[in-house]
C-alpha cells in the first residue's frame, strides 16, 4: 500500500475525498443533515427525597449552641469583671509605690537644695501634704441627716 495510489497509507485513513461511509463527497454537496438535540426529560412533580436526617447529630449540635449561648451570657462578663478587678489592684498597688517613693524623692531633693539639717525637708513637706489635705476637705460634698 502506497500513499500515492487510491489506497490509503495506513490502516483507518480514509483517501481525500472519500468518506468510509459511502461513495466520494463533491465540494458542492450539502453536509449531512444533524438529528435534532435530544430533549430533557420532563420534570416529575413530587421533589427528590431528602437524605435520611441524623437525629442524634443535630440533637448534639442544638445542645452545643445552647452550652455556648450560655457561656456566652455569663462567663464574659465575669471574665471582663476579673479582668478590671485584676488590673484595678495592680494600679493600685504600682500607684501608692509610686506616691511613697515620689514623697521620698521629694524630701531628698528638698534635703540637697535647702540649706539646714534634714528637718526642714521634711517640715515642708508636711506642709505641703497638709495643704493638699486642706484642699481636698473643702471639695468634699457633705451629707445632711434629717432629724
Amino acid at each position: 500500500m502506497t500513499a500515492t495510489g487510491s489506497e490509503p497509507a495506513r490502516p483507518g485513513a480514509t483517501a481525500v475525498g472519500h468518506s468510509r461511509a459511502g461513495p466520494p463527497l463533491s465540494p458542492d454537496a450539502a453536509p449531512p443533515a444533524l438529528p435534532p438535540p435530544a430533549l430533557p426529560p420532563p420534570a416529575t412533580s413530587a421533589p427528590p427525597p431528602e437524605p435520611a436526617k441524623d437525629w442524634a447529630a443535630e440533637t448534639a449540635d442544638a445542645i452545643e449552641r445552647l452550652v455556648g449561648s450560655v457561656r456566652g451570657k455569663t462567663s464574659g462578663p465575669l471574665e471582663t469583671l476579673a479582668r478590671a478587678l485584676v488590673y484595678g489592684l495592680v494600679a493600685l498597688i504600682v500607684g501608692l509605690a509610686a506616691a511613697v517613693l515620689g514623697a521620698v524623692a521629694l524630701v531628698r531633693g528638698l534635703d540637697l537644695a535647702l540649706p539646714g539639717d534634714v528637718w526642714v525637708a521634711h517640715g515642708l513637706t508636711g506642709g505641703i501634704f497638709a495643704l493638699a489635705g486642706l484642699f481636698l476637705w473643702r471639695k468634699r460634698t457633705v451629707k445632711t441627716v434629717k432629724v
